[in-house]
């Protein structure tokens, strides 16, 4: 493997996951609803769980990673909104999770990961702006934009 692989930094390679899993949640759960097929409540709940593992994964990962760089005063502003938006989304999840004990599954429950979803997108939103506006997560030596 080439040094500069190991160089990259791996919350953007992980950050996906969650954000597919968690869509697709909410997409089998409003599947579910219309056509009332259990199947899809169990798609629902595992990809909650699959996207909290690699939720928390990508959330170490950025914070790790946010602590290791120098970056401009508003790109600092955005990581943080961006960090909040998504530890909020995770926490949805894992109480939505946490009310899944049968199926189907409370109304709170879809509504809760329905609002999970919503902080996703706009967290996204924020971390696409670090990445495409500042070069946060392209390379280590990004240039810093003025």
């Amino acid at each position: 493997m080439p040094r500069s692989a190991l160089l990259h930094p791996v919350h953007p390679v992980l950050a996906h996951f969650p954000i597919a899993f968690w869509l697709g949640a909410s997409g089998a759960d409003l599947i579910a609803w219309r056509t009332g097929n259990p199947l899809w409540w169990t798609v629902s709940h595992h990809a909650i769980a699959a996207g909290l593992v690699m939720g928390t994964l990508a959330l170490l990962a950025g914070g790790v990673e946010l602590a290791l760089r120098q970056l401009p005063a508003p790109a600092w502003r955005w990581a943080g909104v961006h960090a909040g938006l998504m530890s909020t989304a995770l926490l949805c999840f894992l109480v939505s999770l946490s009310w899944r004990g049968v199926t189907p599954p409370p109304a709170a429950a879809v509504w809760v990961a329905l609002l999970g979803s919503a902080l996703l997108l706009v967290g996204g939103f924020c971390g696409g702006t670090l990445v495409y506006g500042y070069g946060v997560g392209v390379s280590w030596r990004a240039a810093k934009p003025e």
